[in-house]
């Protein structure tokens, strides 16, 4: 790792908001740090549960984070500081609100899952349903257990938690994001990695770096509290920032108001 500088300043600012008026297309990667930065409680996911605790456990978060229709302020500025631009996102958080922000879902991954989706718990047919007639049903009946139709084992969330998440909803979403790489070869690319540790870096962090290495007009630009630094061999295409994303995202806003787009 180098010694890059990864303070936050104007500077940092008008050069973000350069990279993202030049560029042709946005990649965006958005992990648990931005989640975190907009206030949103994250998953106990290995959190262990009977499975007569399971659902009374996972419905309020359901209910909060998914169903919930008031979007915290962050993913609206990214809604925001996207407009009008040729964007894709990958996301690693199962919750909602990138989905409700006012960003096109077609252009959103959610590569781990939706909270909103049930699976058998096994996996046995790699399907996976919409969860609504379950989730209004436990709320009338505390002693309600949804089951897979196929093989009666528990209902769980499509959440990624393991080799056994029904990964079929997202196979799609997950071309389009090929396409989308594929597509950017001869474009100026710019890479939006916000919030994005080491919980899993194969899904976003290791990819986006490759991308940036291979990539003749690719421009990282990697927002993070606790890990900002990039490889080496792209310090002279990263742009990298320490610092709270709900700090940097309204600077960012500011910049391109001023500036235009």
């Amino acid at each position: 790792m180098s010694h890059k500088d990864t303070t936050w300043n104007q500077n940092k600012a008008e050069q973000i908001i350069k990279e993202l008026r030049q560029a042709d297309q946005i990649l965006v990667g958005i992990g648990g740090g931005f989640t975190s930065a907009a206030g949103v409680e994250p998953l106990p996911l290995d959190k262990s549960l009977s499975r007569d605790q399971y659902w009374p456990f996972w419905l309020p978060y359901i209910d909060k984070q998914r169903l919930n229709k008031d979007v915290p302020v962050l993913y609206q500025q990214l809604a925001q500081l996207l407009q009008g631009k040729d964007y894709f996102i990958i996301d690693s958080n199962a919750d909602g609100f990138l989905l409700r922000s006012g960003l096109e879902i077609s252009r959103i991954y959610k590569a781990q899952g939706d909270m909103a989706r049930v699976q058998c718990k096994d996996n046995c047919c790699n399907q996976s349903w919409i969860g609504k007639q379950h989730f209004d049903r436990l709320r009338q009946e505390a002693e309600y257990l949804p089951v897979c139709p196929s093989c009666g084992q528990p209902l769980v969330m499509n959440v990624y938690a393991g080799k056994k998440f029904c990964d079929e909803p997202y196979l799609e979403k997950n071309e389009a994001y090929f396409r989308f790489i594929n597509g950017s070869a001869h474009n100026r690319l710019a890479v939006l990695e916000l919030g994005v540790g080491y919980t899993m870096p194969e899904l976003i962090r290791f990819p986006f770096e490759q991308i940036v290495m291979n990539h003749k007009r690719a421009k990282l630009i990697r927002i993070n509290t606790n890990h900002p630094l990039c490889v080496e061999e792209n310090n002279h295409k990263a742009i990298c920032v320490g610092a709270d994303i709900a700090q940097v995202l309204p600077a960012l806003l500011e910049v391109a108001a001023k500036g235009g787009k």
